[in-house]
């Protein structure tokens, strides 16, 4: 299958960051990001699928790594080569549609015990990164094993699923993501009056605490606000 995938050269970290200088996304060109034909990642172990992705988003610690800009701090918890994309709405084996919460935290990892932060449902916070059955990864989109959203399949595991009912479209269901990069978010999708709205409340790094979105179910429309009631 096709796959957008990032390896490990620093010569080519170092060339995409000169071109992103220039422009935004220019470090694509040069980079370690290339298009390859891999096979789909085969599955980790009992609780996994393959998912088709219908849509995939490009966070800004994307954008990062395409342009040369992301830490090194990242690279114990990064496993190489990797194909990005974490905030994916996608097609599950038996036909639902999901989004997933891209952390693979103790419960993907099969690791038992599982750590407090993953027993209290806090997977972003998850001590056991780099654990159990699968290789080093934050989450889907980091990970060797996992494959991701930049991609025609991937692997996720169950307790990473979040279906989403219709008629949401699916620019509008991508961002239901809990995204540890960017901040706590939480999404949800709420019927009101017969009208299904998607919510999502996240605290961007650097953002405000408590913004929230909403998208008609028609996705032509979208309002920003703080979750305390101010207004977009």
């Amino acid at each position: 299958m096709k796959a957008l995938q990032v390896d490990r050269s620093l010569p080519r970290f170092a060339v995409a960051r000169l071109a992103s200088e220039w422009r935004a996304g220019a470090g694509g060109r040069f980079g370690p990001l290339r298009l390859v034909d891999v096979e789909p990642p085969p599955l980790p172990g009992p609780g996994w699928q393959r998912l088709l992705p219908r849509l995939t988003g490009i966070c800004g610690s994307d954008l990062a790594t395409v342009d040369g800009r992301s830490s090194r701090w990242f690279e114990p918890i990064v496993s190489f080569p990797f194909v990005p994309g974490h905030e994916v709405v996608a097609d599950t084996e038996d036909g639902r549609r999901a989004v997933i919460e891209p952390v693979l935290g103790c419960q993907a990892r099969g690791i038992s015990p599982m750590c407090p932060a993953c027993r209290d449902g806090r997977r972003r916070h998850c001590v056991n990164l780099t654990g159990g059955h699968l290789r080093p990864g934050l989450q889907t989109g980091y990970c060797n094993d996992t494959g991701g959203g930049w991609s025609l399949a991937f692997a996720a595991h169950q307790s990473q699923l979040h279906y989403v009912p219709d008629p949401p479209v699916d620019e509008a269901a991508v961002l239901a993501v809990d995204d540890p990069v960017t901040g706590d978010a939480v999404g949800a999708v709420v019927i009101v009056s017969g009208k299904v709205h998607l919510v999502g409340a996240w605290q961007a790094l650097g953002g405000p605490a408590g913004t929230s979105a909403r998208y008609s179910a028609a996705g032509r429309h979208a309002a920003l606000g703080n979750a305390a009631g101010g207004k977009p």
